[in-house]
C-alpha cells in the first residue's frame, strides 16, 4: 500500500505496519488507522504519526522519555484491556509535539500521551489523572540543546 505525504513524498507500508485506535485520536472521530514513520535523520527524535485514512492527516510525535526524566503514570484497566496489554515490553509511548517558528518554543504534550501496543498494533490516546502540562516546553531555559 502506498500514502502520499508532505514531507516524506510517496510511503509504502505494508498491512502489518498499521496502528488501530479504536476510541480515535482526540478531535478527530472519524481517523482510527495510522503509520508510524521514523525520521530518516536518526539525531532528530521527532516521527510521524500518519493517518491513512486522509493523508493530510499527521501528527509530529516524539518519545516524552527523551525530555522528562521522570515522566511516569499508570494506564486504567479499561485502556490495558483494550490495548491487550500483557507486558510493559510490548508498549511504545509517544507524546504529540508542536513545533512553532521558533525552536525554543517547541512543546509536548504529556497530559494526553499516545499507547502503543506494538505487539497488537493497537493504539490509544490517553488523558492521565496525574499532574502533567498539555504543554511542556522541551527547550528549557538556558537549554541550546534542540
Amino acid at each position: 500500500m502506498k500514502i502520499q505525504t508532505d514531507y516524506r513524498g510517496e510511503i509504502e507500508f505494508e498491512k502489518e505496519d498499521i496502528i488501530h485506535f479504536q476510541d480515535h485520536m482526540y478531535g478527530f472521530d472519524d481517523k482510527s488507522d495510522f503509520i508510524l514513520i521514523a525520521n530518516v535523520e536518526p539525531s532528530l527524535p521527532f516521527h510521524w504519526l500518519q493517518s491513512i485514512e486522509d493523508e493530510n492527516l499527521t501528527f509530529v510525535v516524539t518519545d516524552p522519555f527523551l525530555f522528562v526524566e521522570k515522566y511516569d503514570f499508570e494506564l486504567d484497566d479499561l485502556t490495558v484491556d483494550q490495548l491487550k496489554i500483557t507486558s510493559p515490553e510490548d508498549l511504545m509511548v509517544y507524546t504529540t509535539v508542536i513545533i512553532p517558528d521558533k525552536v525554543e518554543d517547541i512543546t509536548v504534550n504529556l497530559k494526553a500521551p499516545i499507547i502503543i501496543n506494538v505487539k497488537e498494533r493497537q493504539g490509544k490516546q490517553v488523558i492521565l489523572n496525574e499532574d502533567y502540562p498539555y504543554k511542556y516546553r522541551i527547550v528549557q531555559e538556558g537549554d541550546a540543546s534542540c
